[in-house]
């Protein structure tokens, strides 16, 4: 009961460390390329640095290599699709940055950040105990003493 609690929990501080990284390589990404496009791209691309931070941060809690490519792949798609949805959730039902701060026009409200990690790391978390939970049932219509 304790190791899951402490995965998810380290899922959510890494999950939170990888949406700041996400975040800053999204906009040194845009700074790189320079800007060719309208400013609502390179907003959306900066989102999707922060959401695949973010599931990147909270699958790394639970990836487990022993498990089958398509199966690992499949979650982790998944993941980062929350994170990224996470993302957007924050920035539609956040509060928004102070528009009375001369930075607040370039700077990113914490709620983007902080939806990404929580929802990544609910979607991770869930896949995972699903994985196992089905995992048991097998062992146990199949006889076998349940780890």
């Amino acid at each position: 009961m304790i190791v899951p609690l402490a995965r998810t929990v380290l899922g959510l501080v890494a999950a939170l460390l990888f949406s700041f990284l996400g975040d800053v390589l999204g906009r040194v990404f845009n700074l790189l390329i320079g800007f060719p496009w309208d400013l609502a791209v390179h907003v959306h691309i900066q989102y999707a640095g922060i959401g695949i931070g973010a599931g990147l941060g909270a699958y790394l809690a639970w990836v487990d290599l022993e498990r089958h490519w398509y199966v690992v792949c499949g979650s982790l798609l998944v993941v980062l699709l929350a994170g990224i949805g996470g993302a957007y959730l924050g920035r539609t039902y956040g509060p928004g940055v102070d528009q009375t701060y001369w930075w607040s026009r370039f700077a990113t409200d914490t709620t983007v950040h902080l939806a990404a990690g929580v929802l990544s790391t609910v979607v991770a978390t869930v896949l995972v105990l699903m994985e196992r939970r089905r995992f048991r049932s097998r062992l146990r219509d199949e006889g076998n003493p349940i780890p």
